[in-house]
């Protein structure tokens, strides 16, 4: 399953080369093997609190890659901020630590079926994360990021109706999504500034989880999605994240199959990329702005 990246010297005789067959059954178990890990480690990280976490984790730095592979890199290799395959790390002239070992992660392409559809299958590809390198790692997401400034992003960005509100359904809220005419309510002069970027987060999970759902999107059934995207939201920009029940795992979730459990975990990861891709537009076109204003 990996591969060690040493100075490899001559150790006696060659293994003889398999026959078509002999490798094509060995990639098939390969890749079994894989399917299998997936499916146990799926099963493993909705039974515990603490794994569940750890999973989020990955997620959140690695908002762009499937759940299927966050749940792949989290088994084995959980630190894992930034990843390309050996080559690709050469081409940028980034050279790989001595001993470092490949994981695997899936890789998907198209196909065309016998009756003349398209098919998606994937490949396994080993890849290694920059801390095996000797490339420059990504930087950390400050805690001294102003949860204000993130809420304006993420609330500029929003595809939805936003309206400012003295008063919400329920007291305890400083943000309220309402699936019926699509707004988020927010209210005014919250003084807490991490309880507001939090709120905003869970909210636009359930927002984001409720266009991406093809039945009738119901906010309790979505509620723990919603919360697990607001914790991985205020992960990712450095926002405090204590007050995320993300340990309350619905015994509905733990009681399902590894298929089940890998689609819910896909919807959460689908909501949380759209919304982050956003966030990571408006601060880029923020950032474009300010450098034009410097240049004048």
């Amino acid at each position: 399953m990996t591969n060690d990246f040493k100075n490899k010297q001559s150790s006696g005789a060659r293994p003889p080369r398999l026959s078509p067959e002999g490798y094509a059954a060995k990639k098939k178990a390969e890749k079994e093997a894989i399917y299998q890990l997936l499916d146990n480690t799926a099963s493993e990280v909705v039974q515990s609190p603490e794994k569940f976490k750890a999973y989020l984790d990955v997620q959140s730095r690695m908002d762009r890659y499937t759940a299927n592979n966050t749940l792949l890199m989290y088994k084995q290799f959980p630190q894992a901020s930034q990843i390309k395959e050996f080559d690709d790390w050469a081409a940028e002239g980034v050279k790989v630590n001595k001993g470092s070992k490949t994981f695997i992660i899936l890789d998907p392409y198209e196909y065309t079926k016998k009756d003349g559809t398209i098919g998606i299958d994937f490949n396994l590809k080993r890849v290694l994360d920059v801390s095996q390198t000797n490339g420059k790692r990504p930087a950390a997401p400050t805690a001294n990021r102003d949860p204000r400034k993130l809420v304006a992003v993420m609330l500029d960005s929003a595809p939805i109706n936003i309206e400012s509100v003295s008063e919400l359904p329920y007291p305890d809220m400083g943000a309220f999504y309402k699936n019926e005419d699509q707004t988020l309510y927010v209210k005014r002069d919250i003084g807490d500034s991490v309880a507001l970027c939090q709120c905003v987060a869970q909210e636009l999970g359930h927002a984001e989880l409720s266009m991406n759902s093809e039945v009738y999107y119901s906010r309790r059934d979505m509620g723990f999605q919603a919360v697990c995207i607001g914790y991985m939201l205020c992960k990712k920009y450095g926002v405090d994240t204590q007050n995320f029940a993300i340990d309350r795992i619905p015994d509905e979730l733990k009681n399902k199959e590894p298929k089940e459990i890998k689609a819910e975990l896909g919807k959460t990861q689908k909501a949380f990329k759209e919304i982050t891709a956003r966030v990571s537009d408006e601060l880029y076109r923020q950032r474009a702005e300010r450098s034009k204003e410097q240049e004048r």
